[in-house]
């Protein structure tokens, strides 16, 4: 085992990327944030951290993106962004051999669970934790869950697929109205999802969830505090739905901007009393799950730690 080794790690969001360094006796380190907006490409981004002086030697890499990962080849979902791993590799300047691996944000939170610390989590409601199967789910720029069974994670665009139905029912009785606009999860349940939902909600256009969110605050009683308490009640309802889809005994564990925004509120509340909605077994079933929020923005960097070190033939992260 060579536990001399530096690897180049990210995590890339539809709005920010997360790079670091990462290696068995330095853990990870060096980690900057950028803003996505400020540059055409991925590729860039690589080339404006791998431009810092003193940087050491990179042995291989591993980048999780949002969006899907098919082989070697990437797509981010909210960002026209695309290309394979051997085109990150070459703006790397990997040597011949290094590994350049590519896996979905998702997954990389899934290989990051058994290494967060209590600082980077805190919990909803505490269960007996059954099974080795637990589900992320991310709420930020888009909207996507990951399997972690034991060592291994599942990818997946649930983003993309149907809502069920009975969030279609809640949100229909909500508005009074057939819910144009709002077919897929990742339609309603997402930062621009929210903001949209509010202005179906009180007729109100609002410039981004942060406002929405410090209104919300600001007065109980405000059309704001309305639409984050109904939106939340309607996750805690969808999240029902995932545990008889995925059988999280280990916990559901929430990610992502929206999450930690909407679930670290007083609205976690109406998210409780959305997902304890079900009856018979499903109401048995969920009522023995863990409920978590990651409240560390960057923790799919672990992740991507975690795989590259792996793949290097590296010692395991500290």
């Amino acid at each position: 085992m060579n536990t001399d080794v530096t690897v180049l790690v990210g995590d890339v969001g539809g709005s920010n990327t997360r790079l670091a360094l990462a290696g068995p006796e330095i853990g990870v380190t060096a980690l900057k944030s950028f803003d996505n907006d400020s540059f055409t490409s991925l590729e860039d981004v690589l080339t404006a951290y791998r431009s810092q002086p003193d940087l050491p030697e990179i042995q291989g890499a591993c980048i999780a993106v949002a969006g899907p990962v098919y082989g070697d080849e990437y797509c981010l979902t909210n960002r026209a962004w695309h290309g394979d791993a051997s085109g990150l590799a070459a703006r790397l300047q990997l040597p011949d051999g290094a590994r350049m691996d590519l896996i979905n944000d998702l997954a990389a939170l899934g290989h990051s669970l058994p290494v967060l610390s209590p600082g980077q989590l805190s919990s909803l409601r505490a269960g007996p934790q059954l099974g080795d199967q637990s589900l992320v789910v991310g709420l930020g720029t888009g909207f996507n869950v990951s399997l972690v069974a034991g060592t291994h994670t599942a990818g997946a665009e649930m983003g993309h697929a149907d809502l069920p139905t009975s969030v279609y029912k809640k949100l229909e009785a909500v508005l009074g109205r057939n819910p144009e606009g709002f077919d897929t999860n990742e339609d309603l349940f997402s930062g621009h999802g929210l903001v949209r939902f509010h202005q179906a909600m009180s007729g109100v256009a609002i410039a981004g969830g942060a406002q929405l969110m410090s209104e919300y605050l600001d007065d109980p009683n405000s059309a704001a505090a309305r639409t984050v308490e109904t939106w939340a009640e309607m996750l805690g309802l969808l999240s029902s739905n995932l545990v008889p889809t995925y059988m999280p005994g280990q916990g559901l564990f929430f990610a992502g901007s929206v999450s930690r925004g909407v679930l670290g509120s007083p609205a976690q509340a109406q998210f409780l009393d959305g997902f304890s909605q079900g009856g018979g077994l499903l109401q048995e079933q969920c009522s023995q799950i863990p409920l978590w929020v990651i409240t560390d923005d960057a923790a799919g960097v672990s992740g991507s730690a975690r795989v590259a070190l792996e793949a290097a033939g590296a010692g395991p992260l500290v």
